[in-house]
């Protein structure tokens, strides 16, 4: 009896024990990595592991070219930035105030070598300023030390700082023979010939020799080509592609901007000797290991590219419009749960993919833009977020400045304009997102810009 009531008090518990196989946790661990990374580990591995290799018959056809630099080029960074360069001079500056606030935004799109980037169009995008706002202050921001600063190319950087020397020959050279001179550059026989085609070109305008050439060209070489490089700046992020998207007939295509996989083989000599050694040796069993983990990695190399295809064609099906135009607000709402139903994957490994990976955009401006761009939420009324903002810069802009709207009065255009039903307190949250002003702060700036102009005014009046 007492047996009994002691095993009746025995408890059974069952556990579970998740066991995640070896080409799952290779996956697991490729998933946000990009594609340099993983060949990067590929290559590591190839190292230790005799039965995997490189493939030597693979040609890339991705030709990537480093920026070249002469001899000459050794950067001396200063401990003043270029921004706070830059950002002391235009503070003294006798211009109105909003034009001075478009002058400091617009240093933020110069590169490190002191060329603006882009075009105005995408300066202005999401700015309070116009693209032709922008591009009037150009010219003041030519106007700086650096000399050459904010220049779009390399001739208008040249030009910039031979501005004081319209008439001389270096000038001309620039302005209308760049590639005639650089084609000069050098001590090679085919160097001298062009010196010689340069001069026949030239002496159809103006008389002029060789001697003249030779000093206008060194004169040319004295400038700055990279004006902002004598600067102190941080390393930019350098950030490499795994998609690609290119317009074909009219629609958007996607593919891989370079397939590891092909670059990568199992060792058919290495697996032949493993075949023919004695099966009593004892490293035949840490060698068939090996073969077995090379096999798993090229399995999870191709379901790695398959996952990554699956979630850029379906975005980029989905943003085919936005592609074509560019405009934020033509972007469709694609929450990460959708995208995660439409191609049969988990939700956190659409996460994985989308965060930190890139898609280039070829077309004239190529450009590269992350993959989670176009995996927007949804926001209110089935807008994203960014389209809303974008909306509400279009009403301000069109606003009197005398009397801006208030969120009250925005709200209310939301849903006559755009049919989007929205309450005051969710345009106020965006509003205060997209970095936009109250009604009340909007029109003091307004006051204090005109007060400061008729200051201006009679000032210039009383000097005449």
């Amino acid at each position: 009896m007492n047996s009994l009531n002691s095993a009746s008090t025995l408890e059974t518990h069952l556990e579970t024990q998740t066991v995640i196989y070896p080409t799952l946790q290779y996956l697991v661990r490729f998933l946000p990595w990009n594609g340099k990374r993983v060949f990067d580990h590929l290559r590591e591995e190839c190292k230790h592991n005799p039965f995997i290799i490189e493939n030597s018959d693979f040609h890339n056809s991705e030709v990537l070219l480093d920026d070249i630099k002469p001899n000459w080029y050794s950067p001396i960074a200063q401990e003043l930035s270029l921004s706070e360069h830059l950002l002391g001079q235009i503070s003294v500056l006798s211009i109105p105030s909003r034009q001075r606030k478009a002058l400091t935004y617009l240093t933020q799109w110069l590169s490190n070598s002191g060329y603006l980037q882009e075009t105005p169009e995408v300066w202005a995008d999401g700015s309070i300023w116009s693209a032709k706002e922008l591009e009037a202050v150009v010219p003041i921001l030519q106007s700086l030390d650096p000399p050459g600063i904010g220049t779009r190319t390399l001739q208008e950087c040249l030009l910039v700082q031979l501005k004081d020397q319209p008439e001389s020959l270096a000038f001309l050279l620039v302005k209308n023979y760049l590639q005639d001179i650089a084609n000069c550059i050098g001590n090679t026989s085919e160097s001298k010939q062009n010196y010689q085609v340069l001069l026949q070109k030239l002496n159809q305008n103006i008389n002029v020799d060789i001697e003249k050439i030779i000093n206008a060209i060194h004169d040319i070489q004295e400038l700055e080509p990279r004006p902002a490089r004598n600067f102190g700046c941080c390393d930019a992020s350098i950030v490499t592609p795994d998609l690609k998207v290119e317009l074909i007939a009219g629609s958007w295509q996607i593919s891989l901007a370079y397939e590891v996989k092909q670059r990568f083989c199992l060792n058919s000599e290495a697996i032949k000797l493993l075949q023919e050694s004695p099966k009593s040796r004892r490293d035949t069993q840490q060698l068939e290991a090996l073969l077995q983990k090379a096999r798993n990695l090229l399995t999870v190399l191709q379901q790695w590219q398959e996952n990554l295809l699956k979630v850029g064609k379906f975005l980029v099906e989905r943003q085919q419009v936005f592609l074509q135009s560019r405009d934020k607000l033509d972007l469709v709402s694609t929450p990460q749960q959708l995208v995660a139903q439409s191609v049969g994957l988990s939700n956190s490994t659409v996460s994985r993919i989308v965060r930190g990976r890139y898609i280039l955009v070829c077309n004239q401006h190529s450009q590269i833009i992350p993959l989670h761009s176009l995996c927007v939420p949804v926001g209110v009324g089935g807008r994203t977020p960014q389209q809303i903002q974008q909306m509400l810069l279009q009403l301000i802009a069109e606003e009197s400045s005398a009397n801006p709207y208030t969120d009250e009065q925005l709200a209310q255009l939301l849903k006559i304009q755009f049919c989007l039903p929205i309450t005051r307190r969710t345009v106020t949250k965006y509003r205060k997102i997209a970095g936009i002003k109250s009604s009340h702060q909007r029109k003091l700036t307004d006051k204090k810009m005109g007060s400061k102009s008729k200051k201006q005014g009679s000032l210039l009046k009383y000097q005449s």
